[in-house]
């Protein structure tokens, strides 16, 4: 049995004898099959190498979407690391010391888990804390967080049934390795390490995902200088503290926490320094793996004088938006996109061009600037962990480390004309408790429909269910011990490498959102969906339905405006 919805498209568009005007799509266009699972990013921030379904208006490089979006997902695990050794990371974890870091777990439908395999004896993998699955082979990736000793980057092929086989391990160049990318081609890691702030670049094996030997790029943003700060253990600052001592100590160095890739094009990387309280814009060239010049650095928020410590990177997987979390000031920083001179970047790198002409030019301008927990509570007492935006593109959240919560954000969809909110902007949902303490990581599964979150120093994880229309959570009952989990890695397992896979072209169900009339004429709307029943999940269609009636409903919002 198949479920056919068929969309009709009206535009209600006044002329001069005020006759409404009515656009129907074509009955005739072809007929798309629907996967009842949609894509989701898998990591702490969708960066554009994430398996996200990411359709950006006006874009040309659509094939850039990750191939896993057209393969049918058998299952999905979960990868959840956790603290081993608190003594040799920056912060103070309270919870547990693992001694096995390394846990993968079958996801099932009614939201609920079931442990499958336990690896990464403590003394071998120590502190794991960043996680990253390939967009294209099911392979994960993990860093190792120590302060004292370069980290490490541990690629493992995950099996159907768990099982983990270590594939590779390289030197990470730098010492508390805290954030994993892959390129768009997928033939190099990138790897950012916090303490030391070094940004270095690995080549991989494109058709295996190994390591293709160590560090062949490394950018130092301290050009050598020796640390200032030292490790807490010695007399240092706590890092999970947010009094103004601590801050002081934590921004005397410089400190990257992350770094994105620009989904557009792939040449601008973005790296967030919490030290700096700054956003950095580099260069990179993706033909030679290398982390080229800095083009440009600006303040992370509103440059009120208080420290806002930017952590994580986020685009929006429709507009053209950014969006950085700031650790220290519990903010959400809002951030357009200039395309064009992200264009004209990318045209020079295919020239051949010198880029000493983009230094002092910013791809970024802050639209918005919104608080991450209640306007009273006092910002001391909390930290900000991770940022994501929903696959729906219709919200935002951020989890908090002290309020012990996870905020939610409406994204604003109009085109800020006529005294409305800026497109991209964010307005708040609410504020909800993770039935635990320092939710450092939180991750959604593979339909959009459930939210997982580790509570650090509670020993923890807790499920919630994600509500669609709402943006709300309710917390489904399902909770698991697990000694100080600090990522959740969702990997969609797919069969990969199936022999009668084939390199045609091939439809996507969906659209692109639209930005100006040429882009309306562009984007690709169906007509009608069918859903295979034999890729039918407990999900059911009442919720294919919902998803499908709202997708029509914000289109028919973005063709008005236009009219």
């Amino acid at each position: 049995l198949s479920l056919s919805l068929s969309l009709s498209l009206s535009l209600d568009k006044k002329n001069e004898s005020n006759q409404n005007e009515i656009i129907t799509m074509s009955p005739t266009a072809p007929m798309l099959e629907h996967q009842v699972t949609s894509i989701l990013t898998s990591d702490a921030s969708s960066d554009g190498n994430c398996p996200a379904s990411r359709s950006f208006a006006g874009s040309q490089s659509n094939n850039y979407i990750d191939e896993q979006a057209d393969e049918f997902v058998e299952q999905q695990l979960f990868f959840v690391t956790s603290y081993s050794d608190f003594d040799k990371l920056a912060h103070g974890p309270r919870g547990h010391a693992a001694k096995y870091t390394l846990r993968v777990y079958r996801f099932l439908a009614d939201g609920a888990v079931v442990l499958l395999h336990i690896a990464g004896e403590g003394e071998r993998v120590i502190n794991p804390a960043f996680s990253r699955f390939h967009p294209r082979l099911n392979v994960v990736y993990t860093c190792t967080e120590d302060i004292e000793e370069n980290g490490q980057i541990l690629a493992y092929e995950i099996h159907s049934d768990g099982s983990l086989t270590e594939i590779g391990r390289v030197d990470a160049g730098g010492t508390s390795t805290c954030y994993l990318t892959i390129d768009r081609d997928h033939r190099h890691l990138i790897a950012v390490n916090y303490w030391d702030s070094s940004l270095v670049v690995i080549p991989l094996s494109k058709s295996t995902g190994e390591f293709n030997g160590p560090i062949q790029n490394i950018y130092d943003p301290r050009q050598g200088k020796a640390m200032l700060a030292c490790a807490k253990k010695d007399g240092g600052a706590n890092h999970s503290m947010n009094d103004e001592c601590t801050i002081a100590a934590r921004q005397v160095d410089p400190h990257s926490h992350a770094l994105v890739l620009d989904p557009f094009e792939g040449c601008v990387a973005y790296v967030p320094d919490l030290g700096k309280d700054l956003v950095r814009e580099f260069w990179y060239d993706e033909t030679k793996g290398m982390i080229g010049c800095e083009f440009n650095v600006l303040p992370s928020g509103m440059s009120t004088g208080k420290p806002d410590g930017p952590r994580y990177f986020e685009f929006h997987p429709k507009f053209n938006v950014a969006y950085v979390v700031n650790e220290l000031s519990s903010t959400v920083a809002v951030f357009s996109i200039d395309r064009e001179l992200l264009s004209e970047i990318a045209s020079a790198t295919k020239m051949g061009l010198p880029m000493d002409k983009f230094k002092g030019r910013s791809t970024l301008k802050l639209i918005q600037s919104i608080k991450t927990v209640p306007s009273a509570f006092p910002t001391t007492m909390n930290t900000c962990g991770r940022i994501c935006t929903h696959q729906s593109g219709r919200y935002v959240i951020v989890s908090n480390r002290g309020h012990e919560s996870i905020t939610i954000f409406r994204v604003k969809q109009g085109c800020g004309t006529k005294g409305k909110a800026m497109r991209g902007t964010l307005a708040q949902v609410g504020f909800f408790h993770t039935r635990g303490e320092t939710p450092r990581h939180f991750q959604f599964d593979h339909s959009g429909q459930f939210l997982i979150v580790a509570n650090q120093d509670s020993d923890t994880i807790a499920v919630f269910s994600f509500n669609l229309t709402s943006g709300e959570i309710r917390y489904t009952g399902n909770e698991y011990h697990i000694p100080s989990p600090n990522f959740i890695c969702c990997c969609p397992m797919v069969d990969r490498y199936s022999d009668d896979e084939d390199d045609q072209p091939y439809e996507r169900v969906g659209y692109t959102f639209p930005t100006s009339e040429g882009d309306m004429r562009r984007s690709k709307v169906p007509s009608s969906v069918v859903v295979d029943s034999a890729k039918r999940n407990s999900l059911g269609y009442l919720n294919e339905l919902e998803v499908a009636q709202k997708e029509i409903a914000e289109l028919k919002t973005q063709l008005k405006l236009l009219s």
